[in-house]
């Protein structure tokens, strides 16, 4: 039998979904997948746990992004002039603001490779997460029974959305961790850009003393990078984002699909019928 590939593409040519998809995917040709209703009042179509994670989801990733612009900012840019800081955070786009990150770490002199790894993590987890919360936010119902919402990113391509009770409250607890995360990632950029070293009081000055670069190679760094990852293990170990309810169907129907336009099968048939 001839296994479907992500991303197996119908008769029209679109692409759709294999059935192995986390939270968002393609949206189903086949009419079997249509729901049986359509309902077009959120209040209707979503339970009052539902609404309010949706705008917990909200209110909390917009806390994650003001995270970023303040490392972007202020911190990336710390010796220049504060006007310049809020010039850099209002003409550059969220997506400009994490490229700019990742030029950081591959331009760093203090950082070594395992902390620029959990970092990048971090910062690639935000993306992710960033991806659902916008599908969440900007959705329309679909599918209410199903926890299946449909929406169009920033290129006009369509896409479904989990949006079950399951869905909301495992997305909302994972951003949840990920600002904790995010909070370490903050701290190391500090140390990269002498935005904020640390250090110690010299008890005969009284003057305060940032740890010499070695020091922070060799203890800071390395500590708090493991804080990192130890954070992120935790993240790891929740409950994660769920599979779409239909995915067994979506598996067999695109494995029916790959079967038929398998030419080497389609000729066995064809023989078989002879």
């Amino acid at each position: 039998m001839a296994k479907a590939s992500k991303g197996e593409r119908g008769k029209s040519g679109k692409q759709e979904p294999s059935g192995q998809e986390i939270m968002r995917r393609r949206p189903p040709s086949d009419l079997a997948l249509r729901p049986s209703r359509f309902e077009f009042d959120p209040t209707k179509a979503y339970s009052a746990e539902q609404l309010a994670k949706i705008g917990a989801i909200s209110i909390k990733f917009t806390q994650l992004e003001h995270q970023i612009d303040f490392i972007c900012s202020h911190i990336l840019f710390t010796k220049s002039p504060f006007w310049l800081k809020f010039e850099v955070d209002k003409v550059l786009s969220t997506s400009t603001k994490l490229n700019l990150l990742d030029k950081s770490l591959d331009h760093s002199g203090l950082l070594d490779d395992l902390s620029k790894s959990v970092m990048r993590d971090a910062l690639t987890q935000f993306r992710t997460y960033r991806t659902y919360r916008n599908a969440i936010i900007h959705h329309s119902i679909y599918d209410p029974e199903k926890g299946i919402g449909s929406y169009l990113d920033e290129t006009n391509k369509a896409y479904q959305i989990m949006v079950s009770p399951e869905a909301l409250s495992n997305l909302y607890n994972l951003i949840c961790a990920l600002q904790q995360e995010l909070y370490k990632v903050d701290l190391l950029f500090r140390i990269e850009t002498d935005a904020q070293r640390p250090g110690t009081i010299n008890r005969e000055t009284g003057e305060f003393e940032p740890y010499p670069p070695t020091q922070l190679r060799e203890q800071v760094i390395p500590e708090l990078r493991k804080e990192l990852g130890e954070l992120q293990k935790q993240r790891e170990h929740l409950p994660q984002l769920p599979k779409f309810p239909d995915a067994d169907l979506i598996r067999k129907l695109s494995e029916e699909q790959a079967r038929r336009l398998d030419p080497e099968e389609r000729g066995q048939e064809i023989d078989a019928q002879a």
